[in-house]
């Protein structure tokens, strides 16, 4: 998604990640994901840090939770004289957007359910669907002319059983031993799953990844 501010120019998507790239004539831009939980009106910040456009440290901005979330994006500038201003917000919304569903499993009947999963969630989302499973009898009924590689998708959900890949210093912090933990709130297994899969039952897996649950 591109936008154009005075002078920003902003390219944000929430495919593999959320992610934001970002040009102007300031130096620095303060950038914040907040998230909303479920049935709350209040958010929580999950990340924040200052991001750089024109220099070599965090030239963009980059969270990689791949799982669904009610996200939002705030991001600031400083105003001589005046202080922090906000100028650009963007909350999670995929209503008539593209999202692709990627679906990893070679079981038949849990590759049935699954989409039978995914189908609740565009219910629920109004997004156009871009789904891609193993089976080629299930492929036939989701035919689209967007499915291409190329295409520029709002959000990707990769449904599956995927491993705990990740090693950076929150996978290590001794005080959250075994999960990935974000402004010191909240919890989670990897930036995949949630939760741990591995004694979860195949709905709980999909619902998990596509925030039903």
């Amino acid at each position: 998604m591109y936008i154009a501010l005075n002078e920003e120019r902003i390219i944000l998507n929430f495919d593999k990640g959320v992610n934001v790239r970002m040009s102007g004539p300031d130096s620095h831009y303060y950038v914040e994901l907040k998230e909303y939980p479920k049935n709350e009106d209040v958010c929580y910040t999950l990340e924040s840090y200052v991001v750089s456009p024109k220099g070599d440290r965090n030239p963009y901005f980059r969270v990689p939770i791949e799982f669904y979330g009610d996200w939002e994006i705030n991001i600031n500038k400083y105003v001589d004289k005046f202080g922090i201003k906000l100028i650009y917000s963007h909350r999670f919304c995929d209503y008539g957007k593209l999202v692709r569903f990627n679906i990893e499993t070679y079981n038949y009947k849990e590759c049935e359910l699954w989409i039978s999963r995914v189908e609740e969630y565009i219910r629920i989302h109004g997004c156009i669907p871009i789904i891609s499973t193993p089976f080629e009898r299930i492929n036939q009924n989701y035919l689209t002319y967007y499915n291409i590689p190329t295409i520029d998708v709002y959000k990707t959900y990769n449904i599956g059983r995927f491993p705990k890949d990740s090693n950076d210093f929150r996978t290590k912090d001794h005080r959250k031993m075994g999960l990935l933990w974000f402004g010191n709130w909240k919890t989670f297994w990897s930036y995949q799953h949630p939760r741990n899969w591995s004694e979860l039952s195949s709905q709980e897996i999909v619902d998990d990844i596509l925030g039903l649950s």
